[in-house]
């Protein structure tokens, strides 16, 4: 299978989440049995409207057959993730080494 890593940086808000969302609507029609993985090491913060937009590109991959997997999540993040409840909704990536021998496509939001 193939791998599409998406690499959003600065504060997950309403533009940079518009911003991850436009980008995963363009290749809604092209992916198909897909990993994607959102490294979410250098995004600083979030907002509810990140926390919507993962949410439904969640939703998103999963009819479109892929599997969704945040990656490198600050501990702040991650914080706000277990208040939320979002911990049991989304997969997380733990070994570096799954993701790198994948040989992910890159795309900076």
């Amino acid at each position: 299978m193939e791998a599409i890593l998406f690499r959003p940086q600065g504060n997950l808000d309403l533009k940079r989440s518009h911003q991850l969302k436009q980008i995963v609507d363009k290749l809604i029609d092209k992916t198909r049995n897909l990993y994607w993985i959102i490294d979410m090491g250098l995004v600083n913060q979030i907002n509810n409207l990140g926390l919507t937009t993962l949410v439904i590109i969640r939703k998103i991959s999963e009819k479109r057959g892929c599997l969704l997997y945040l990656f490198n999540i600050q501990d702040d993040i991650q914080l706000v993730f277990q208040l939320t409840g979002l911990d049991q909704e989304f997969h997380f990536l733990e070994d570096e080494s799954f993701l790198y021998s994948l040989k992910p496509k890159l795309l900076l939001c």
